[in-house]
């Protein structure tokens, strides 16, 4: 595309998507049930662990697109109200329909005996007012049980809708530039004091949204210098490189710190920011490749494709899915002798059923359940006499 971006959907922007929720799936459905016992299951372990990164992918992905659609709007009757109400036909029906199950439905279904769940529904206004991460940070994990922490980054997100709206309304395209790059100084240094205030919760700067700006920075700062007057195009000869060096700062970051886990300080101050980059460069790849090469080829795969269309709905519900499988799939156990004490055969089964049925109830929400709601958003369009300037770009959604 010779750095230029195009207006409407982008098949590369799906195809980001679905590896985006395949590392978040590597991660919760291989790495975390994958207790070592072998040299194979721990190299596994190993490289699952880092499909943390994925969040982040969809952090730059989203900030890039929800910028974009701000920018290319702006100005236009309506532009806020508008983009409220598509923002929230995309999100709320799934995410409050998720949320009407977990509280409201299941415990007229089943006998709730575990503590956990008390504590769970002793915690739910979090949940409802989508600050969930707060109280995450807060209880040290301990407040978000049965498999409901994942909904920290869902928060994030609604947060980031609710108040960048207000900072590109207010800024100049120029300006918005400085203050991503502002944002995303301010947030190293954030966690950098927060590391050193309360080193016992460094996890915390994993889920607190002033610690987590860098992948939305970044994809915001790509949709501004996308509508220059150069487009990516002065972007598209430096991002190979750019990645390519974020992975060798990643990889130094593996070898110096036994790992890329957020937990560990150095990795919580320094790695987010390197991700965000590094994740920024292959998404100016992504849009700027050649329709024949490797990279396009990969990213416009329909398999892959699908994953990211539907990414929003496996991200709901993969978690709380795993959590019930393991719970009452004893038969993973079974025969772990006679594979030579690995248990890498019983979760990879574990994932696949895991993945298999999240994609199942994401396809059916997305198809029964949320797309007659979706055609609402259509009443919610830029007037006709308003498009003189470009229609939005866009994936399937955004997160």
């Amino acid at each position: 595309m010779s750095g230029e971006i195009r207006r409407g959907y982008m098949p590369a922007l799906d195809g980001l998507r679905g590896a985006a929720i395949l590392l978040v799936l590597l991660r919760h459905a291989v790495a975390l049930p994958l207790q070592p016992a072998t040299p194979v299951d721990a190299a596994v372990a190993a490289v699952g662990r880092l499909g943390w990164t994925g969040v982040d992918l969809f952090f730059v992905l989203s900030g890039f697109l929800i910028t974009g659609i701000l920018l290319d709007t702006k100005g236009q009757p309506r532009w806020w109200p508008n983009f409220f109400v598509r923002r929230g036909l995309r999100i709320f029906p799934l995410y409050y329909g998720a949320l009407a199950v977990i509280f409201i439905l299941l415990p007229r279904l089943v006998d709730w005996a575990d503590p956990d769940y008390a504590v769970l529904r002793d915690h739910q206004v979090w949940y409802w007012t989508y600050t969930v991460n707060f109280l995450n940070a807060f209880t040290h994990g301990r407040g978000t049980p049965l498999y409901t922490a994942h909904f920290w980054s869902l928060a994030i997100e609604e947060q980031f809708y609710l108040i960048w709206p207000l900072v590109v309304w207010r800024c100049r395209p120029e300006t918005l530039l400085r203050v991503a790059l502002f944002a995303g100084i301010a947030g190293l240094a954030w966690r950098l004091g927060f590391v050193l205030h309360d080193p016992a919760n460094v996890a915390g700067t994993f889920v607190l949204t002033p610690g987590r700006l860098d992948g939305l920075m970044t994809g915001a700062a790509l949709a501004v210098v996308a509508r220059g007057p150069n487009g990516l195009q002065t972007c598209t000869a430096w991002s190979p490189r750019v990645f390519a060096l974020a992975v060798v700062a990643l990889a130094a970051l593996v070898v110096t710190r036994g790992g890329l886990e957020y937990s560990d300080p150095v990795i919580a101050v320094v790695a987010y920011p390197v991700v965000a980059i590094g994740f920024g460069a292959l998404l100016v790849a992504s849009l700027s490749a050649a329709p024949g090469s490797l990279l396009a080829r990969t990213l416009r795969n329909a398999t892959l494709r699908r994953w990211g269309k539907y990414s929003y709905g496996l991200y709901v519900v993969h978690y709380p899915l795993l959590g019930l499988l393991q719970a009452h799939c004893s038969w993973c156990e079974r025969g772990v002798g006679m594979l030579g004490g690995s248990r890498l055969p019983a979760v990879l089964a574990l994932a696949l059923m895991v993945a298999a049925g999240s994609y199942g109830l994401a396809w059916l929400s997305y198809h029964v359940y949320e797309g007659p709601l979706l055609g609402l958003k259509r009443y919610f369009e830029p007037r006709p006499a308003d498009r003189a300037s470009p229609a939005p770009l866009s994936s399937s959604h955004a997160v």
